[in-house]
């Protein structure tokens, strides 16, 4: 786990719930959090795969 994958999907969840997403607010708190969760989970594992692709990248290049 990446400290910087974790901040980078931190701040890409905030900035999607702040410009592109609208919560309802009649949907209860849980739906709310499992909306937000399911992002940063998606934006985490995204930027997690870029990091392993980028490694590869580089030793294949270095090769």
């Amino acid at each position: 786990m990446h400290r910087e994958s974790i901040v980078e999907a931190l701040l890409g969840t905030a900035l999607v719930f702040n410009t592109v997403f609208e919560m309802p607010e009649s949907d209860p708190l849980f739906f709310q959090i499992f909306g937000a969760s399911l992002v940063f989970a998606m934006l985490y594992k995204l930027f997690e795969n870029t990091r392993k692709w980028e490694k590869k990248i580089k030793k294949v290049r270095q090769a």
